[in-house]
């Protein structure tokens, strides 16, 4: 598996000293996790699968978190560290910010190094290792919650059952909201993974998930999932006077694959073509 964090291990001191970057404290294992205070510091990007320092399964390659280093966690059990608890990083590139979860431990990262997923650090710069040094001179900060999760309310919004084809309603798949799980279409039947909130930062929201576009694809046919609210565009969701919803990013609208109204559809982003499929009712 390609990582930039295996190939700037060498070099990530001298480039730190090159770049004027101050590390932090030695001694920052043994320090509360500072929430909102600026770090100067460098990322690189890597897309290992697997499970994350953090205890649950990752895919660095397709899914939006962070890995940060290791002198920040610090129980012995790293799954129980309060690193692991709803704790995101806010990231600033080029005027650009995004939150993503902490969802693992880089053994090999300064202080002040964070370790994007690929799919994160790619909302900021090429991931093509031809085109790219794959190393970013940025600021970021520890935040509570996961864009919206945790600690941290909500955004304000209409709440209730989003209804498509023959009038069924779009939920988790298999009625189980963890990160990765696809929207499907199937009969109404109340329950919670059913219940939809159209917040009012442009987000859909399922039991504290949001309504993604995995890895921020932008073709036809790409997958639509439940993940942590991180702010990024791949969650972003406008809802037309057509009853279109579509995802600004890629300018494709949410639709049932193969228009078609049977139990199970998985819903994906197409290009808007205005057909009965890609048609929704939400809550008003």
């Amino acid at each position: 598996m390609f990582s930039v964090r295996k190939l700037v291990l060498a070099v990530t001191i001298g480039l730190m000293t090159i770049l004027g970057i101050a590390s932090a404290p030695a001694n920052a294992a043994a320090a509360a996790i500072p929430f909102g205070q600026p770090q100067s510091g460098i990322a690189t990007f890597y897309n290992d699968s697997g499970f994350g320092a953090c205890g649950t399964s990752i895919n660095a390659a397709t899914q939006m978190l962070v890995a940060v280093s290791y002198q920040w966690f610090t129980a012995a059990n790293p799954n129980a560290d309060p690193l692991c608890s709803s704790v995101s990083v806010q990231v600033t590139y080029n005027g650009k910010t995004i939150t993503v979860p902490v969802k693992d431990k880089c053994p090999s990262c300064d202080a002040s190094h964070i370790d994007l997923s690929q799919a994160a650090f790619g909302q900021f710069a090429s991931t093509d290792p031809a085109t790219t040094p794959g190393v970013l001179n940025l600021t970021w900060q520890f935040v509570n919650g996961n864009g919206g999760g945790g600690s941290t309310p909500p955004p304000a919004g209409r709440t209730g059952q989003i209804t498509g084809l023959a009038g069924k309603c779009i939920g988790a798949a298999g009625g189980v909201a963890s990160n990765g799980t696809a929207v499907d279409l199937y009969a109404c039947v109340g329950s919670a993974t059913q219940q939809w909130t159209m917040a009012t930062d442009g987000t859909i929201r399922n039991s504290g998930k949001c309504l993604d576009v995995a890895g921020a694809g932008t073709t036809s046919g790409s997958k639509v999932q439940l993940y942590d609210c991180n702010g990024t565009a791949a969650q972003q969701w406008l809802y037309t006077s057509g009853r279109d919803l579509v995802n600004p990013n890629a300018n494709k609208c949410l639709g049932l694959t193969g228009n078609t109204s049977a139990d199970l559809t998985k819903v994906r982003i197409w290009t808007c073509t205005g057909a009965a499929n890609q048609k929704w009712n939400v809550p008003a």
